[in-house]
Formats: C-alpha cells, structure tokens, sequence
C-alpha cells in the first residue's frame, strides 16, 4: 500500500505539551483502529473507525467514500460511511454527498488521484469545490486518497465547520495511517468475499451435480468437504472438517484416498475407485485428485472431485450387452419348433452346417444335424425350455460336416411364448467355437496336467481326490492316498545330467501308471514325487498288493545311453477313513508318513498306521500344518540376543532368533520347529522374514546412534538360492544400510558340505562386504585345511562346549578350538556362557566376545532398545 503524500502548507508548529498529548491522542486512536480493523471490517467497524477520527481530531464530520461508476460509466465515488459530531448528520439531507462524481470536482480528484492530500479551506475552494461544499456549511476540507498498488479505490475525508480550521501534521499523519489500514482492510475484504463466492459458486455446482470434493493434506487431514449427495451427507459426521480421513469419511472412501495420497503428492496422476455401502445400496465411485500447492511453509493439498458412476457404469453394461447382441446377428440364427424341428434359418446355417444344408424346404429336424453323442443333452434342453424350467439356455454340441473335421457349435436358445404364455417356438444363434474348444482343451491340458508326464497335476489331483473321498463316504468304502519319492534321483540329474532325468521321470511315469487298476489316478506332485490315489475298497490288502507292484515296477532297469539304472521308490500311504476323514489331513499324513520311510532307510513302504507312536505322529502333522500358516501369515517373532565385550560389558552385536507361540502348544522350540520348517520347504520363506526384521531394527539402532551389528543366521537354502547375494544387498541398500553391517552366520554342517562349491558362493558374500561367521562349531566335521579355505572372520564355539568348563576335558577342548581359532586369526565368540566362572576362564584364554544367559536371554526388540540406550547413556 502507498503512503499519500502530505502538503506542505499544512501547519506544524506546535508547543512541546501540546505536541506530546496530541501524539499520545493520536497513538491511542491508532492502537484502537489496527485492531477493530484487525478483528472485522464489515459497514459498523468503518463507522466506529470514522467516530474515533472525529474525535481525534475534532472534526466535525467524517467521510468514507469507495470509487464506483456513474449509470453512464464516468468516475465517482460512493458514500460507504459517515460520522457527525453533530445529533443529526447533515450528509442526511444532502443528496449531492451520496455519489460524488470526479469531473465535477477535478482538483479535487487530480490531487487525490495522484497520491496527494487535499487540503483546502473556504476562502481556497475552486469554484467547482465551493457549489459542492458551501451549501453543506463545510469550512475546511480534508481528503486522504486510499491506495492500493499506487491506484485509488477512495478516500477518507474530514470536514469542519470553521472556515479557517487548519489540519495540524499529526492529523494528516494520523489520518495516512488510517488510510492505509483501511485500504488493506478493504483489499481483505474483497478477498474474502471473492472466496466467499467461489465457494457459493462451487457448492452451487457440487450440489447440482451431486458429487463429493474434498479437500485433504498428506498427513490425512480433511479441511473442507462440499456436496450435496443425500447418501453421502448421511454417512457424515455433523463437523466433517479439521478430522482424519479414516475419523471423518466412510471406511472405502478413507481408504481409496489414502491409497493415492502419497503419489498425487508427488505430482503422479491417480485415480481412485471405490464401492461406498449407502442406504440406497452399493454405489461405485470413481476419483479424480487434483495436487494443489500449499502456501508458503505449508505442505501441498490434494483435492479430490469424488463421482457416483453407479448409473453411468449400468449404462455402460447395459448398452455392452446390446452391442454383444447386434453382434450375434454375424452368426447362425434359427427357428425352431417345440418339438426341435427347424422352421427357418439364416443364411450364415447353410454355411455352418455344410451341404446338408443347402435346401431350405429340407431342413427337417435339429437333430439330423447333431452328432448322435449329443443327441441327449440337446433334447434334454429343449425339454427344459418347452416346459419353463427355463427361459434361456446355452449349449455345445457337435455338427456333422461329411468329409470334414469335427465341428464343435456353441448355440443360445431363447424361449418364445405365445399370447397364452405358452411355448410357441425356439430362437436360437449358433457360432462355430471350434477354434476356442481346442484352445480351452489345450489350455485345461496344460494348466491340470504335468508337462513332462502328461500326468495330473497337483490342481488335478487335489479334485480327484475330494471326488474320491465323496465316493468312499456314499460307497461306505476306503481310499489309499500315497506319496511317492524317487530315491537318490538328484544323483541322475548330477552325474548324467537334467535331460537323462526327465527320461527317467517319464519312464518311470509310465511304468507307475501302467500296474495301477483303472480306477486308480497317478499324479506328479512336483520334482521327484509323485502321489497316488487308490480307491474302491473295503480291503486294505488291496492297496498294499497295489504297492508292491509299484515297488517292482520302479526296480526295472533303465537303460540311459547305454547305462542300466535301477530305482528304488519310498512310500507313504494314509488310509480313508481310518487315518483321516478330510484330504486336507490325509495329504499331511501321507506325505509325514513318506518321509518316515525315507528315513527308515528308503526302497520301502510304510502305511501311517504301522508307524510308532501313532497319537504323536498326527500331533505332529497338525503341528506342521499350523507352522506353515504362522509362516504364511508373519506371525513368528524375532528377538536378539546380545553379544558382549567380557572385558567392557559392552553389546557389540545382536543375533536374530526366531520364535513362534503357537496357539495350542505354546512356545515351540527352535530346535523343534526350524526342521519342519525345512521339512516343509519353508526355510527360505521364513529366512526372509528374519532378514526383513533385522535391517529394519538395525536401521532404527543405527538412526539412534548405536554402532551395533545385527548378526543373521543363513540356511542351505537361503545360501544357494539364484540370485541371493544381489537380493540381499539390495534389501540392505533398500534401507541405508551397508554389508558390513552385518554378520551373516552359517552352521558348520552347511558350510563344508562341499567346500569346492560352497566356498564360492561364500568368497561372493565376502567380497559384497559381509562378515561370516562359522556357527556351532565344533558339532560338524571340519578340519584345519577346510577353515583355512573358508572366507570366514569368526567362530562361534558351539554351547554344548560350554556347559562341560567345569570338566578339565571340557576345558581342554575349548582351549584347543581357542587356540586354532587364534592361530588361524579368526575371531571366537563361546555361545552359552551361563555363570561368571565360566567367563573369567574363557577371558584367560584371550576370548573377549561371548553369549549366552550370563549376558542376556534372546530378548524382543523393544527390550534390546532400553539396553542399548542404556549403554549409551552409561558411555556418556
């Protein structure tokens, strides 16, 4: 805003006294104005305003006029406001004061227009002033222009009685001031009231539409909602604003918005789409998010325009569905009779049907036209559509073509009732979908069939074998479900390679499947499996005759390039309903009863009742079945357990052990539930949720300042799976992490199964940065050159070590692998250090770094924070 100048022959000489209380007066009147000005600044606030300056100076009137237009365009100034000393204001009865226009009074406005003060008395007046201001009894004039950018939208005049009254400098002063504060009162004015009717405008048009915006931040605040949808409005609260998405909005709509937030954020464009449950029923909603920017040092808005689709998208399908049926009209329509004799047909029949349909007045019945095969069910349908049991129906069947293939037509047959509502005829469209039956036939071969064997697959199967279990119910009969594996065979695919054992897969298929009765179903269930579904009787003999000749079957020799092999099968089988009542159950049983034979020595069979300790083997089939959900569904736990600095008492690293509570049994043991887990092939799976758990806790360590390293245990197959080590440190990177962050530790039994091959993939996990670690040494069958070759940095002496300190042969064993360890520079952490006797000793040895109860129990991650914020404290 601009400052009015002021003119020079305004009088200024005043005594000091009188120059002090008028400043006082002044700043009094000053204070007063910013705030009403401040608070409102509607017509009452300016007339309070113009009261205070009346008194302040001791005008006798005070005047505010706002520049407008005259009904024929020229410039003038409206009265806005006005206060009198007097009881009665004179502006009242003085019509020339509603509207003053500019080029009746130019010097006025020229001075006024330029940012100067205008300041005359009467005997100063211009002729034009003076038919203005006389006949009012005005004296003395003063006007302030107000100001906006250096253009006039008014100005604040101050009139007087007394012909002579000269305006002291603190009022011209005062005045400017007021001046300024009231044109930025004005401009705010105009503001909110432009916002005012943009919001109007935009209720206005949001209510005719009937659609929902809404205005939100990133942190799922909501700050305006707008719209006039009866069903959206019931779902609201009273105060929909200043609340959460998921406090304020429905659950799908809260949810939708959430979704998209953070993309729209980023300047990505989304859409949202949700279905809201209104009381008029479901109503789908389609979203489109609009980022709009924040002002200065706030965050950026999304507003997002919410559109009931639900009538637009019916349309949609029912104007679909009329194009799907204009488009019938290419293929074959008939006319049938109700007793199926055709009556009429279109040119694209004869086509269909080939030369025995060339002659309309010879088209005879439906039937002549149909292989005899189909014959049943297509009159099993016109029955049903004859009789109104059925309105419509869709049908395959296949036409005779003479000296063609075979013909597979799928045909829709409407029926037509009569004026007594009976059926009066058929109408049909018919199209050649020979092309879809074989590819639908080749895709089911394909998707329920192994590709190698031909054989079910395990989605074919796992129905074979719910129908199997249907059958025994009704038949009061048994079934035998069996679970086959291959012995050795990853032997034949190392030493003669894949293709040498996909012929012996596929012979042995085919000899399997051959000594099984017809009603028996032979399936391959994955690699070297292959399960068994033998049903229809009330003997378990019979299964067991079936076994052995699967057992004989297998023992036949092979011949794969000129090299005679011979398998040998192991067999487990679970018998319905004496094992298991549901297949579910039967599966597990099976399969648990499987890998009993395989470690009874494998080349056996063995049936689930037979095994030892019956009650306790189907505990522990239903005990794997949980483990494999609690898997599935992330709900094992991770703690740590520290290791420490026996010398400081300082945590320099935490150990990731998983823990599962399972419902029914409690805490389950790690040495109980990590086999099944690799049993169940689930190893992997559950490896992973151990790595996620641990950078994520390491990360949040590392952001509070503790330099501690996370160490992970790897299985075999974590170990050797494609691509593992490039998975791993893109996890770590994922999360501001480094490889040498973490110790990566693998059993001694994993680690030197094969040193030539692992090694390799162990010298990888090295050069990506990883420390390694040998855990449990001691209980494999390592030797001085295995470790030597071994990129490992350190031992974890294994705690069946060091529960026996307390014997001289348990200590002469520990020194020994303390010693080696030290000879061949490798660190050494004893795990299980229980007492503080056992530490002092170990700490003789050189050993510095230990685990166990001593120092702390795996423990949740919460816990691990207290200890090492703790440590950190204590360290400070």
């Amino acid at each position: 805003m601009a400052i009015p100048e002021r003119p020079r022959s305004l009088r200024t000489a005043l005594t000091p006294t009188r120059e002090l209380a008028a400043l006082r007066r002044h700043l009094d009147t000053l204070s007063k104005i910013a705030l009403l000005l401040l608070e409102s600044g509607d017509e009452q606030t300016w007339v309070e305003v113009l009261r205070l300056l009346v008194e302040t100076t001791e005008a006798s009137h005070c005047c505010l006029f706002l520049d407008t237009s005259a009904p024929d365009g020229s410039p003038a100034a409206r009265l806005a406001a006005t206060w009198s000393a007097a009881e009665t204001s004179w502006l009242a009865n003085f019509g020339g004061f509603r509207v003053l226009f500019y080029d009746r009074v130019p010097n006025l406005s020229d001075r006024l227009r330029v940012g100067m003060v205008f300041s005359a008395t009467a005997a100063e007046f211009a002729e034009e002033e003076r038919a203005l201001f006389s006949p009012a009894g005005i004296g003395s004039v003063l006007c302030i222009p107000l100001l906006v950018k250096g253009e006039m939208i008014g100005f604040l005049g101050l009139f007087a009685v007394a012909p002579e009254r000269h305006w002291e400098a603190t009022d011209v002063e005062v005045l400017c001031t007021v001046a300024n504060e009231l044109s930025l009162a004005l401009v705010r004015r105009q503001t909110e009231s432009a916002l005012k009717a943009s919001e109007a405008r935009l209720k206005a048009l949001v209510g005719v539409t009937e659609d929902v915006v809404v205005e939100y931040d990133g942190a799922q605040t909501v700050h305006q909602i707008w719209t006039e949808n009866p069903l959206v409005r019931a779902l609201l609260p009273a105060r929909p604003t200043g609340g959460l998405l998921s406090d304020v909005l429905p659950e799908e709509m809260a949810s939708a918005l959430v979704a998209v937030a953070r993309d729209v954020l980023r300047g990505v464009n989304r859409h949202a789409e949700f279905t809201l449950h209104t009381a008029a029923g479901p109503r789908l909603f389609l979203g489109r998010m609009q980022r709009l920017p924040g002002e200065e040092g706030d965050t950026p808005h999304i507003v997002a325009l919410l559109r009931d689709v639900t009538d637009l998208r019916e349309e949609e399908a029912r104007r679909k569905i009329m194009v799907d049926t204009l488009n019938l009209l290419d293929e074959a329509i008939i006319d049938l009779d109700p007793a199926g004799n055709l009556q009429a047909a279109s040119a694209a029949w004869h086509r269909l049907c080939g030369p025995m349909g060339a002659a309309e007045h010879s088209l005879g019945s439906l039937l002549q036209y149909i292989q005899a095969d189909d014959h049943q069910q297509v009159l099993a349908t016109l029955d049903a559509l004859v009789s109104g049991e059925k309105k419509l129906a869709t049908l395959r069947f296949r036409m005779l073509r003479p000296g063609s293939e075979q013909l597979w037509v799928e045909c829709r047959l409407l029926a037509v009732p009569g004026p007594e509502g009976r059926v009066v005829s058929l109408r049909g469209i018919l199209r050649d979908v020979t092309a879809m039956y074989l590819q639908e036939r080749r895709i089911r071969q394909l998707a329920l069939h192994d590709a190698l064997t031909q054989l079910p697959n395990r989605i074919l199967f796992e129905e074979h074998l719910q129908q199997g279990i249907a059958r025994a119910s009704r038949n009061g009969s048994k079934l035998a479900l069996g679970f086959i594996d291959l012995d050795h065979f990853k032997h034949i695919n190392d030493t003669l390679g894949h293709k040498a054992g996909d012929t012996v897969l596929l012979t042995l298929s085919r000899r399997l499947a051959a000594v099984l009765r017809e009603s028996d179903v032979l399936s391959r269930w994955g690699g070297d499996e292959f399960v068994v579904l033998l049903g229809d009787s009330s003997d378990e003999e019979d299964f067991r005759q079936v076994a052995r000749r699967l057992c004989e079957a297998a023992r036949q020799p092979i011949d794969i390039e000129g090299i005679q092999t011979r398998l040998t099968l192991s067999v487990g089988f679970a018998v319905y309903p004496d094992d298991a009542e549901d297949a579910e159950t039967l599966t597990s049983l099976a399969d648990h009863t499987m890998f009993h034979a395989k470690n009874m020595g494998r080349n056996n069979v063995q049936f689930f009742r037979e095994i030892q300790g019956t009650v306790l083997d189907r505990e522990n089939v239903l005990l794997q079945t949980r483990l494999a959900q609690a898997i599935q569904e992330r709900q094992l736990q991770i703690f740590y357990q520290p290791v420490v600095d026996a010398s400081t008492g300082r945590i320099l690293s935490l150990e990731a052990l998983a823990r599962w509570h399972d419902d029914h049994d409690g805490w389950v043991p790690p040495d109980v539930f990590i086999p099944m887990a690799e049993h169940l092939g689930l190893i992997h799976e559950l490896g992973e949720q151990v790595f996620e758990h641990a950078l994520d806790r390491l990360r949040v360590w590392r952001q509070a300042g503790h330099e501690v390293k996370v160490a992970v245990n790897l299985s075999r197959a974590q170990l050797f799976a494609p691509n593992f080590v490039e998975r791993l440190t893109g996890m770590i990177a994922d999360q501001g992490l480094s490889p040498t962050d973490i110790i990566l530790e693998i059993t001694e039994s994993v680690a030197l199964l094969d040193v030539s091959y692992e090694s390799r993939r162990l010298q990888e996990l090295a050069d990506s940065g990883f420390e390694l670690a040998i855990d449990d040494f001691g209980t494999g069958y390592s030797g001085l050159a295995q470790l030597h070759q071994m990129p490992v940095r350190r031992l974890k002496v294994d705690a069946s070590f060091t529960t026996r300190l307390h014997t001289e042969d348990g200590q002469r064993i520990v020194q020994a692998i303390v010693q080696m360890a030290q000879a061949l520079r490798l660190e050494t952490v004893v795990e299980g250090v229980e007492n503080a006797e056992d530490a002092r000793y170990l700490m003789q040895l050189g050993v510095r770094q230990m685990q166990g109860q001593l120092f702390g129990d795996p423990m949740p991650a919460g816990v691990c924070d207290m200890l090492l914020a703790r440590q950190a404290a204590q360290r400070s």
